[in-house]
């Protein structure tokens, strides 16, 4: 895998054994992902289908970037859901460093397919690091079959977010279906898959478990290794992420219905 850090401990992770003498849960950003992060390829698209919680996770993916000191930029080319798109989160993008790709505010909450013209520059021949929030569904993901073909294939890597408790995605079976779907509409393979199994505000351990034991099971099937685990920082009191064999994610909720905005608004910045 190709690493793009000219120094290695410049994407040194707040990991568990960086923050556990301090006891600092409160700002821990990834658990057991040293090698993962230093082999990070500069390109790194996030695609699922509805419900799997990948916008959430790529905006959280940036923003540990960002926190560790990377150049980041986020392409939102989600045309097809109109509310959880990383465009909805621009201002804490901007704040921590990360720039946004994305139509401007004037239309950043219009129901159009519209990409900005940079992104086929940045996904080209751009510098740092680039997160793309890719459509969630086999239709949304059709956009990225005409602006990656300039990509090397060493370069780019295409995570797939799956969360056991959608129904499309609940079994081996439909997990496959969906990555050949994703696949055939994006034009670029999925590499990697993300565990990102959660119930919301019931998320427990054993749904996290249930969704590792899944990603396992469509990773001997389709040979897509399991890159991490996300889990939502409220978690770490009940799932043991320093004991996971994967490095885990630990992720802040931004991504919230427009009902319930006032209170991610209300949130203090990542990590803090």
């Amino acid at each position: 895998m190709l690493c793009l850090l000219s120094k290695s401990s410049m994407l040194k992770p707040k990991d568990a054994t960086t923050t556990a003498a301090a006891n600092d849960r409160e700002q821990v950003g990834w658990f057991n992902a040293d090698r993962f992060l230093a082999g990070l390829r500069r390109v790194n698209v996030f695609s699922g289908g509805f419900g799997s919680g990948k916008t959430e996770v790529a905006v959280n993916f940036a923003l540990h970037l960002a926190e560790a000191g990377q150049e980041v930029r986020i392409a939102d080319l989600d045309i097809v859901n109109p509310y959880f798109r990383s465009r909805e989160a621009r201002s804490l993008l901007r704040r921590h460093g990360v720039e946004v790709l994305a139509p401007g505010d004037e239309l950043a909450g219009a129901d159009l397919p519209i990409i900005q013209p940079e992104v086929k520059s940045e996904l080209d021949s751009g510098q740092g690091f680039l997160v793309v929030d890719l459509g969630g569904d086999p239709v949304g993901a059709r956009v990225m079959a005409s602006l990656a073909t300039g990509v090397a294939a060493a370069e780019l890597t295409v995570f797939m977010v799956l969360n056991s408790r959608r129904p499309f995605t609940r079994d081996v079976a439909g997990a496959a279906r969906l990555m050949l779907a994703l696949e055939q509409s994006a034009q670029v393979p999925v590499t990697d898959l993300v565990v990102n199994s959660h119930l919301i505000d019931e998320t427990t351990a054993a749904v996290i478990a249930e969704g590792i034991e899944l990603a396992e099971a469509v990773s001997r099937a389709t040979g897509r290794r399991v890159a991490f685990v996300a889990i939502e920082r409220t978690m770490l009191s009940r799932f043991d992420a320093a004991a996971c064999q994967y490095p885990v994610m630990v992720m802040d909720r931004y991504m919230l219905p427009p009902w319930l905005k006032p209170a991610a608004r209300a949130q203090g910045p990542i990590g803090g």
